[in-house]
C-alpha cells in the first residue's frame, strides 16, 4: 500500500494534536518568536525615527555652493542643471543674492537699513542649496562638483556633523542586526525541539505508517504545519503588541511631552505586516524542516 499526498485536513487535524500534546513547547516557541518579531520591530520603529529626526535637521544632508559672481544668468542655470543630473542629489534650491541679503535682513531686528546701504553693492553670492540622499558619498559629491562645474566659488558642507550622525546610525544599524540573528538562531533551536518531541511523542504512529508504506511528504506535513502555525501566531501577536504599545504609549508621551516628532504607525504598519509575517512563517517552517531533515534520512 503506498499513501498519496496528506489531505489538508487531515494534515491540519495532526498538526493540532501536536501542537496541543506538547502546550509547554509550543508555547515557548510562540513566546521566543513573538519576542523577536517585538524587538526586531522595536528596533525597526527605533531606526525608522532617527532617520526620519535627523532629516529634518537643517543643514544635515545639504551642501551650499557658492556662485562666482562672473557668472551669467545662463552660466547659472547650466550649474543648476548639472547639478540636477547627478543620481544622489535628492533636490536643488537656486538663491539669489538679492534673496539671500533679505534671509539675513528678517534674521535680526532694526537691520532694514541694510537693504539700502548693499542695495547697489551687494557681498552676498548667488548660492545652491543641495539636499542629498542619505546614502550618497558626500566627499565624492564634492569632488565631482569641483571637478565638473565651472564658476563654483566656494563649497560649503558640514561632514563632521554627518560623520556623526551616520556613525550613530550605523551602530544602531550593526547592534539590531546582531541581536536579530541571535534571537532568530534562538527561535530556531526551540521550534526545532518542538517538532522533534512531537515527532517522538507520535514515534508509534510514525513507525506504523512508516510500515506500510507512508512516504515521508505524508509524515511530514503536518510537522510543517505546526511550525507555520507557530510562526503565523506569534507574527500576529507580536504585530498587536507592537501596534498599542507604539500608537498608545510612545506616540501618547510624545504628544504629552513635546518631545521628539514621531512617524505615525500608519505609514509603516504595511512593513511590519510583511516583516512579521515573513520571518515569521519562514522560521517556523525552516525549524520544522531542521528537525525533521534528520529524520526523514534515518528512514
Amino acid at each position: 500500500m503506498k499513501f498519496r499526498a496528506p489531505k489538508i485536513g487531515y494534515s491540519l487535524k495532526l498538526a493540532l494534536i501536536g501542537l496541543v500534546k506538547n502546550t509547554v513547547m509550543t508555547l515557548s516557541s510562540i513566546f521566543v518568536l513573538f519576542a523577536c518579531l517585538a524587538i526586531m520591530g522595536t528596533f525597526f520603529l527605533v531606526m525608522k525615527n532617527i532617520n526620519h529626526n535627523i532629516d529634518k535637521i537643517d543643514g544635515y544632508n545639504k551642501i551650499v555652493i557658492f556662485v562666482d559672481r562672473e557668472a551669467d544668468d545662463y552660466q547659472v542655470k547650466e550649474i543648476e542643471n548639472k547639478l540636477n543630473s547627478y543620481d544622489y542629489v535628492e533636490s536643488v534650491e537656486f538663491v539669489s543674492k538679492e534673496q539671500a541679503l533679505e534671509n539675513q535682513i528678517s534674521q535680526y531686528s532694526e537691520a532694514d537699513f541694510l537693504r539700502d546701504a548693499y542695495k547697489d553693492n551687494n557681498p552676498l553670492k548667488d548660492s545652491f542649496y543641495v539636499t542629498y540622499k542619505p546614502t550618497a558619498n558626500v566627499e565624492s559629491l564634492m569632488m565631482k562638483i569641483e571637478n565638473e562645474i565651472d564658476y563654483i566659488s566656494k563649497i560649503n558642507v558640514d561632514t563632521q556633523v554627518v560623520e556623526k550622525i551616520n556613525s550613530i546610525k550605523n551602530a544602531v544599524a550593526i547592534i539590531f542586526s546582531w541581536l536579530l540573528v541571535l534571537l532568530l538562531v534562538v527561535s530556531l533551536f526551540v521550534i526545532i525541539n518542538t517538532i522533534k518531541l512531537s515527532v517522538f511523542s507520535r514515534r508509534d504512529e510514525i513507525a506504523l505508517m512508516r510500515h506500510i508504506g507512508a512516504t515521508n511528504r505524508f509524515v511530514s506535513t503536518p510537522f510543517l504545519l505546526e511550525g507555520l502555525a507557530i510562526g503565523i501566531i506569534a507574527a500576529i501577536i507580536a504585530f498587536i503588541l507592537q501596534y498599542f504599545i507604539y500608537k498608545y504609549l510612545i506616540l501618547g508621551l510624545a504628544e504629552q511631552y513635546e518631545i521628539l516628532s514621531l512617524v505615525s504607525f500608519s505609514s509603516v504598519r504595511n512593513t511590519l505586516i510583511a516583516a512579521f509575517a515573513l520571518i515569521g512563517i519562514s522560521t517556523g517552517v525552516i525549524g520544522s524542516y531542521i528537525s525533521l531533515k534528520k529524520y526523514n534520512k534515518e528512514h
